[in-house]
């Protein structure tokens, strides 16, 4: 998750917490070693409603391992390793939509997925996901065999599925897509860090998020607070809101519609008398020094009203630090 914190003031990484007598403010820096590691599960939900009625909820976890395979005075370099998937049921529908099951095994049997490589910074804010290429491989090979599988059952819907999956294969293609989408786990768990708060009165800032058709991030207004903080044990809860302003979103939202086929007269018919509603609200509940989070919470309320539907959607996404 990028940020553009306008209060952002970075420390040295060679500042000991445990000399700072400021109680008024926390400072977010990594204390990793090489050979660290964590194991989290990780809980993702997807509820959709139209009409007031829920249509779809699905749900996914797994168990995760954090560890550190390098540190310098310059950087981290994690693995985040899926150790094993409790219950998915985004899988078991996705597999659904697939006319070749043996296509499917054949393109996951050609590509570690289990195991994302990525850097951070010596503050530990996340960088970039280093095999970010093989792992856009499979998601494309995976679209591309659901689009040859949709057009097989509905062949007359061949050319408008081909331009409805068009988005989501730019998406996946790019690095920005795959960080940005693909892991939000890992966008959250990096959040707070690179950062000296001050915990005595909310901060407001600009957060950029990531536009599902690519190009430039949505620019929504943001709120941090600190709801809790224990010094002797360096732990704390944050608190971060998220309002993206409606006329944005509804921007974005055209030329989504665009890019799926739709003419600019059925799009302005669509979108003429929408209402739009996207927040974020999010709880990080951390131990601050070394830098690892014990549960993290967040959610995007998604409202969608039009002349003949109105649409709720509500994505949430876990962490949380498992004990041995």
């Amino acid at each position: 998750m990028n940020k553009k914190l306008l209060f952002l003031s970075l420390l040295c990484g060679t500042i000991s917490l445990y000399s700072q007598t400021d109680s008024t403010k926390i400072a977010f820096i990594a204390y990793w070693s090489k050979g660290d590691s964590y194991d989290f599960k990780v809980s993702k939900i997807q509820s959709t409603w139209e009409n007031d009625i829920l249509t779809k909820k699905d749900s996914s976890q797994y168990i995760a391992n954090f560890e550190v395979l390098d540190s310098t005075s310059e950087s981290y370099k994690i693995q985040w390793t899926y150790k094993n998937k409790i219950v998915s049921t985004f899988q078991e529908k996705a597999r659904e939509y697939y006319q070749d099951k043996d296509a499917v095994n054949h393109i996951m049997s050609k590509y570690d997925t289990s195991k994302i490589i990525y850097k951070t910074n010596e503050l530990g804010e996340f960088i970039q996901i280093l095999n970010w290429q093989q792992l856009s491989s499979v998601m494309k090979e995976l679209l591309d065999e659901m689009e040859k599988s949709l057009a097989i059952k509905r062949p007359e819907k061949a050319k408008q599925l081909k331009q409805a999956m068009a988005p989501l294969i730019e998406i996946y293609s790019s690095k920005e897509g795959i960080e940005q989408i693909a892991m939000k786990e890992l966008q959250y768990f990096h959040f707070p860090f690179g950062v000296e708060y001050d915990i005595t009165t909310p901060i407001e800032y600009e957060q950029e998020l990531p536009s599902m058709i690519g190009g430039d991030p949505i620019i929504g207004n943001a709120v941090l607070t600190f709801e809790e903080v224990d010094f002797e044990n360096a732990y704390c809860v944050l608190k971060e809101e998220v309002f993206l302003n409606p006329e944005e979103t509804k921007r974005q939202t055209t030329k989504l519609l665009n890019k799926m086929g739709l003419n600019d007269s059925q799009v302005t018919e669509v979108m003429e008398n929408a209402v739009f509603d996207v927040r974020d609200l999010s709880y990080y509940q951390y131990f601050y020094y070394p830098g690892v989070p014990y549960y993290v919470h967040s959610s995007r309320n998604v409202i969608l009203n039009m002349e003949k539907t109105d649409y709720k959607r509500i994505d949430e996404v876990s962490l949380e630090l498992i004990y041995e």
